[in-house]
């Protein structure tokens, strides 16, 4: 969940699974010109992708592949499918790293696009399982779950603090029940582990990255 939506999308209202992911920014004591002025290579710097050559050359073609299956909106981008150039892709990117992120048509664009996730940007080999119990090999979410389960809260991103206390429930009085990973525990895990992959990436620090070394990457 992201804090540094533009103003566009809220006032565009934009809906669906992306659009529920974001929130207004918060106010800010900055002067008007000033928030205006503010660009995407600023703002957004842990994101950008390096355009010199060689650079980034992966992560380019990844969202030149995945641009393929969809309908940017920034004219250049546009203009790079029509002609198969992806030079005009890095070029449309530039363009837009250099523009204002307020009142911006072009976020998604830049977020899809032109950017890191934090799959990229964390790199690593994320787990791919699926959700289903397997006898062997064993699924790789049950050994992050089980230690999920013991882990100290403090430690948690919101969303696997609430998966924790799931993992914990209340015991009766002389009771002790053995641990069993569920299936509805692995996809409550593994669902958090897809969203996080794909939200931008803005650096190593925070509690939900430090969550997601933990118990989203191998």
């Amino acid at each position: 969940m992201s804090k540094f939506t533009p103003a566009a999308i809220i006032l565009t209202g934009a809906g669906g699974a992306s659009g529920a992911y974001y929130y207004a920014p918060k106010p800010s004591n900055k002067p008007t010109s000033s928030i205006i002025k503010v660009k995407f290579k600023d703002k957004y710097k842990a994101a950008l992708l390096n355009a010199k050559e060689n650079g980034d050359s992966q992560l380019w073609k990844k969202k030149w592949d995945l641009m393929q299956e969809k309908e940017p909106t920034h004219p250049k981008l546009k203009e790079s499918l029509q002609k198969k150039d992806q030079n005009l892709h890095k070029e449309a990117c530039q363009e837009i790293y250099s523009s204002s992120v307020m009142a911006t048509p072009y976020f998604f664009d830049f977020k899809n696009y032109c950017s890191k996730n934090n799959q990229d940007g964390l790199g690593g080999s994320w787990i791919a399982d699926g959700s289903e119990s397997k006898p062997k090999p064993k699924n790789k979410w049950d050994d992050k779950l089980t230690k999920l389960k013991s882990a100290k809260k403090d430690d948690l991103s919101k969303a696997l603090l609430s998966l924790h206390i799931k993992l914990n429930p209340q015991e009766e009085k002389g009771k002790s029940n053995p641990f069993t990973v569920k299936d509805e525990n692995r996809k409550e895990l593994k669902d958090w582990c897809d969203y996080f992959a794909s939200e931008m990436f803005f650096g190593e620090g925070g509690i939900d990255v430090k969550s997601a070394k933990e118990y989203c990457i191998e």
